[in-house]
């Protein structure tokens, strides 16, 4: 009896035939911007130009009184309804053994922007292009502090602090193996050899954007929320538990074609939240499709990582030898 190895029984390492060719490549795909308008209204995120900065005051008088706009969401509004933060896992710990220290991460920023981009404010009108025009009339004072945008810089004392009460940019540390004796390796070694590399910061360019829908069921209440998800059970979980705060099987998350997703489509992201949040409170469905700035300046990055490489003669190493 041939048995394959665990990592070969669902796929990995094998060329399964691929079922969904037919249906993309005649353009029966159904992406979150295919699904029809039905009335929705449309969400707009206003973003922070500012990398740090404190929040001062927020006028919307203005963008209210544009054509079409519904409401505008600061988030103060979403403080007081008690929406909660986007949740991080403590896998790690600090430095000196406590845990692992995180600034909130709240869906629209509250008293202070942490990042160029960050969201600071949503527009809900009757069309997409209305929630944007409107989103333009928001006057938002900001007190800009300094930032710090490289890593290594960020990690050295004395820089910019993202969240104060860490005292510092560090969020973790781990080690693995035994430190004693690789420093005796490296003390008996000949040579040793120290190489830094840098691995540049990467974005997702998916074929369609993150986007979402948000809808209550009248008679049940029950929340859908369509989204581009390469984890749906995990979103419903986090949007459940940690941002609305309401039992799981009173949300349903729904995935269609997602047009590529890269790791950048993972959990929840405050944009999709947002969406949910605002369904909720207007009673309405609530659309919102993001553009190749939001993905940019909003969405997960990958790499973006400074590595120092030591190799010596002697036998324990750790970098791979060359070949």
């Amino acid at each position: 009896m041939n048995i394959l190895p665990a990592n070969l029984r669902f796929g990995a390492g094998l060329s399964p035939k691929r079922l969904e060719d037919q249906r993309l490549l005649t353009g029966q795909g159904q992406f979150i911007d295919d699904k029809p308008d039905g009335g929705a209204l449309w969400l707009h995120v206003l973003r922070s130009p500012h990398a740090h900065a404190k929040i001062g005051a927020i006028d919307t008088e203005a963008a209210k009184a544009m054509p079409g706009v519904q409401a505008i969401l600061p988030g103060a509004d979403l403080v007081a309804d008690d929406v909660g933060t986007l949740p991080t896992l403590p896998i790690f710990k600090r430095p000196d053994g406590s845990p692992a220290v995180f600034a909130p991460r709240r869906l629209l920023a509250h008293e202070v922007v942490r990042f160029a981009g960050e969201p600071v404010a949503a527009v809900i009108a009757t069309s997409r292009a209305a929630a944007q025009l409107a989103s333009e009339a928001i006057d938002i004072s900001y007190d800009v502090m300094p930032a710090v945008v490289d890593p290594t810089a960020a990690a050295q004392p004395g820089a910019p602090l993202v969240w104060d009460p860490a005292g510092d940019n560090i969020v973790a540390v781990s080690s693995y193996g035994d430190a004693a004796k690789v420093e005796a390796a490296f003390a008996a070694a000949k040579h040793t050899v120290s190489l830094d590399i840098t691995s540049q910061r990467l974005v997702p360019s998916a074929m369609e954007p993150r986007s979402a829908i948000a809808e209550v069921d009248k008679t049940s209440g029950r929340l859908t929320l369509h989204v581009q998800s390469q984890t749906p059970t995990a979103t419903r979980d986090i949007l459940a538990d940690a941002i609305l705060k309401r039992p799981k099987d009173s949300i349903r998350v729904m995935v269609g074609d997602i047009g590529g997703g890269f790791g950048q489509k993972t959990s929840l992201y405050p944009e999709d939240a947002i969406v949910a949040y605002a369904a909720t409170k207007l009673g309405k469905t609530i659309r919102w499709r993001g553009d190749r700035t939001d993905d940019f300046v909003g969405g997960t990055h990958g790499r973006d990582l400074t590595s120092t490489c030591v190799r010596s003669a002697a036998p324990a190493r750790t970098c791979p030898a060359p070949r």
